[in-house]
């Protein structure tokens, strides 16, 4: 079985091992969510103007959001990889 971090193999169980997201819409809602943040929590913690600790939080939030969508992404990338070598053994099967 491979690592939770590096998963493309169609053959293993997925119902198995400790991770998320579970499914390929939840990988797209973990990527949308994500950008919303990464988007979403520098405007609000600018909203109330502009001095050197709010812009401090805003960087740190972003920096954040940035490492999380990046973890998202890879996972969707797995995940959509994972089912197109599924779909492509059944192709091979028939």
């Amino acid at each position: 079985m491979t690592s939770w971090w590096d998963r493309t193999d169609p053959s293993d169980r997925p119902e198995l091992t400790n991770r998320a997201p579970a499914g390929l819409i939840e990988s797209w809602w973990n990527v949308i969510g994500g950008a919303a943040l990464m988007i979403g929590l520098p405007i609000i913690s600018l909203s109330k103007g502009f001095d050197p600790a709010r812009i401090a939080f805003a960087l740190f939030c972003l920096a954040i959001t940035v490492a999380i969508e990046l973890v998202f992404l890879k996972k969707l990338v797995q995940r959509i990889a994972g089912r197109r070598a599924l779909r492509a053994e059944r192709d091979d099967d028939f």
